[in-house]
This record gives structure tokens, C-alpha cells and sequence, in this order.
């Protein structure tokens, strides 16, 4: 059996980076979807099978993803700073299948500004988007997965929440906000069977960092150089290294990862272990 055959899943910012990549995991792990915009005789001969959402406010991109899935995807519109869109997200999964067993809460902004140039209308867009959001997400799944028996809940925070860096401090302070919501989740929600874990990548949607990129200088092979420390992994795509990523989402969706809850798991080829002293012993 495929490791999430017959669950039912809901992921944000599915339509691009992570989130796609996630997506197209899932399918091939046996996470069943409902096309959204079929007409309702195609539905309902679908009708038997489990959803997956894939939710993200870019609804052209993310529709794009979920053709290219083929009919095991759907696409909803989803702003995940709003308390409507959740509530109906989660309906439509309910009302459709019966049931939510996973959310994944990949949706972000990046913003790269040194701490004195980050203005607060910035610094709060990240936080609607980036904390505010996945708090919404896991707050309106939470009685749809205590009346599935139980879920597991995924957080996509960065390796910027293990470790400082100059020039994000709204982004930093959103993905640490993040692994503290989903420590107290765990503690809270663990009654009901509802595992709550935080993944913390070093790859993720070249098209977030574009724009942060001097003009003429190919975001890929800046990026490939990311794991000097894995003399096997050096000069990969980040495509490649992001779905190591969300191989791991998959795990820790699936009923393999039972004793895994409030854990953070950095996928980031030893970025966060420490650093190497040139001219000491084993190096």
C-alpha cells in the first residue's frame, strides 16, 4: 500500500515550489483528488475516492498544478489570512469526502530588508500570511480531524527558524512564530490524535527569491552551492532538493511518523549543524 492511500489532504501554496512539489508527492502516494471545476456527473463518478486540496490565492497557478496531476487534483481558491476562506476550504473537503486528515501549511511571502528598512505595513503582510495563516488553518481543520479520529498537521517553516540571518527579520520572525504554534498545537490537540510537526528547509520556490537576485545572475546556480557540506548532493537543482522536502511532508503526513509530533525536522544538508573550522582537525 501506498504511504497515504485513502487520506485526505489540504495544502496551501500549492502552486509553486513546496507546495507543488508536495502536491505531486502525495498523488504518487496515493492521496486521492476531486477536480474541483468537473462537471457534477465527472464528480460524482469520483465520488468514492479521497481529496486533496490544493489551496493557494494564485488560483490560475495552482489550477495549472492540478491539471498537470491529472484527475487525482483539484485547485481552490484559497487566501489563507482569511477566516472565510478556511471555514470553506474545509467544508468543501468535508462536505465532498467526509473527512480532512492532513493539512500542510506551506503558504509564504519572503521579504529581504535589512531590520532598518523593513517598514511595518511589510512586516505585517508576512505575518498575515506567514503565522497568521497556518494559526487560521490549523485552528478550522482541528474539528473536521477530531471527528476523522484523528491528523497530522504539517508546518513548512525554514531553516531562518533555527538560526539568524541578516536581512529577514519579518520572514525569521515569522517561521520561529511558526514552530512555537505547532509545540503548542502538539500539546493541545495530541488528545484527540492530532500530530502536529514543522519541517525547516533550506530549498524552496526559486520564484520567491527572483526578485531578490541582481539582474542577470541565474538564482539556480547561486542556490546549487547551498550544501557545502554533502560532497554527493553539491550542484544539485533546487527542484531536486525541494522534493527531498516535501518527501519528507509526506512522511510525516502518513501513519509512519505515529511517534513524531512537536518536532522540528531541518532538511537543509547540514546547514544549521555548525560550522566547519578551516585548519582544525577533521576538517
Amino acid at each position: 500500500m501506498r504511504r497515504l492511500e485513502g487520506k485526505v489532504a489540504l495544502v496551501t501554496g500549492a502552486a509553486r515550489g513546496t507546495g507543488a512539489a508536495t502536491a505531486e508527492v502525495f498523488v504518487a502516494e496515493g492521496a486521492q483528488v476531486v477536480l474541483g471545476d468537473v462537471n457534477e456527473a465527472g464528480c460524482a463518478a469520483v465520488a468514492e475516492h479521497h481529496l486533496r486540496a490544493l489551496g493557494d490565492v494564485n488560483e490560475a497557478g495552482c489550477a495549472a498544478v492540478a491539471e498537470a496531476l491529472g484527475p487525482a487534483a483539484r485547485a481552490v481558491r484559497l487566501d489563507v489570512g482569511s477566516e472565510d476562506d478556511w471555514r470553506a476550504a474545509v467544508a468543501r473537503c468535508e462536505a465532498e469526502l467526509g473527512r480532512v486528515d492532513v493539512l500542510v501549511n506551506n503558504a509564504a511571502l519572503l521579504l529581504v530588508a535589512a531590520l532598518e528598512d523593513t517598514r511595518l505595513a511589510d512586516f505585517e503582510r508576512l505575518v498575515r500570511v506567514n503565522q497568521i495563516g497556518p494559526f487560521l488553518g490549523i485552528r478550522a481543520v482541528v474539528p473536521a480531524m477530531r471527528r476523522a479520529g484523528g491528523g497530522s498537521i504539517v508546518n513548512v517553516s525554514s531553516v531562518d527558524g533555527l538560526a539568524g540571518k541578516n536581512g529577514v527579520v519579518a520572514y525569521a520572525s515569522t517561521k520561529w512564530a511558526l514552530r512555537g504554534i505547532a509545540k503548542v498545537a502538539a500539546l493541545e490537540l495530541g488528545r484527540y490524535g492530532i500530530r502536529v510537526n514543522t519541517v525547516c528547509p533550506e530549498a524552496g520556490s526559486v520564484d520567491m527569491l527572483r526578485p531578490y537576485f541582481p539582474e542577470g545572475v541565474d538564482p539556480e546556480k547561486v542556490l546549487a552551492r547551498q550544501q557545502p557540506l554533502l560532497a554527493t548532493k553539491q550542484g544539485r537543482s533546487v527542484a531536486e532538493r525541494v522534493r527531498d522536502v516535501a518527501k519528507l511532508i509526506a512522511f510525516l503526513a502518513s501513519d509512519d511518523s505515529a511517534s513524531c509530533t512537536g518536532a522540528d525536522f531541518a532538511v537543509d544538508g547540514g546547514n544549521t549543524a555548525g560550522r566547519i573550522v578551516r585548519g582544525a582537525p577533521g576538517s
